[in-house]
């Protein structure tokens, strides 16, 4: 009797399987849930959990599992290429607002300091960091996780687990998104850009008004004092773009898979 009950079928284990291919890549790719210092048990365990989440949701949807193995393998690889395009969709959202900072950082001198950003993994500097953490408290404030998790399970309506097509992500449809990110990324740099560019153009009035003044050595301490004031008065309305950014990526994100 026991085993009855937990008897599956083999079309249920297929898709199962498909399901939990496309969730693991993209928890995998996305960010903060698939950062390293995420461990490796919570991220297979909540692929797990959606994915038999999925699933039951799926029934109607579900679609005749080739037999062949050769095909079904060539399906889980699709898969985990959707899943692996999603997540990193969405993290290009936070690498989007660290290119914005480090547009900012090259302008106010911040350049040459570099440290070691641990969600990352890579080098980054001061103020590039802090963006990353900003950015990732707007992220939780707006509960960016929860539309994460449930834009990716709402991703198998539009694209059933064995049906993905890879041509949707085709440049076609990536480029424009690129583009709207990189755009974003110098909206967020832009007022303090702007205010910097003002200061070196003063700097450069004041260098020739008064040659005796070393304008080299003032003028790091004025545009790093300049950018510092100009980002904390910015502060109110960047977290209010920041929020819009998100909540349009993850709309389009989610567009890359409509046929």
């Amino acid at each position: 009797m026991l085993s009855e009950v937990l008897a599956v079928s083999p079309e249920w284990s297929a898709h199962f399987l498909l399901v939990l291919a496309r969730l693991s890549a993209a928890i995998v790719a996305a960010p903060l849930l698939g950062a390293r210092s995420v461990p490796a048990q919570a991220k297979i365990g909540l692929a797990l959990l959606l994915s038999l989440i999925v699933v039951p949701l799926q029934s109607a949807q579900l679609t005749a599992i080739p037999t062949n193995l050769f095909v079904f393998v060539t399906l889980v690889g699709s898969e985990v290429l959707i899943g692996i395009a999603l997540g990193i969709g969405v993290s290009l959202v936070f690498s989007a607002m660290e290119m914005g900072a480090s547009l900012i950082s090259v302008q106010m001198g911040f350049g040459l300091g570099g440290v070691f950003d641990p969600i990352s993994g890579a080098q980054s500097g001061a103020l590039e960091q802090f963006y990353r953490v900003f950015v990732t408290l707007i992220f939780f404030a707006m509960n960016g996780h929860h539309l994460v998790i449930r834009g990716l399970i709402q991703t198998f309506e539009v694209v059933p687990a064995g049906t993905a097509d890879l041509s949707l992500i085709a440049g076609a449809r990536v480029v424009p998104f690129f583009a709207s990110l990189f755009v974003a990324a110098v909206q967020v740099a832009l007022p303090a850009m702007g205010a910097l560019m003002l200061t070196d153009l003063a700097l450069a009035l004041v260098g020739r008004t008064v040659p005796q003044l070393n304008v080299l050595v003032v003028g790091f301490p004025v545009k790093i004092g300049v950018g510092l004031v100009v980002l904390a008065a910015s502060m109110p309305l960047t977290v209010l773009f920041i929020s819009g950014v998100f909540g349009r990526a993850l709309v389009d994100v989610n567009r890359l898979l409509v046929p």
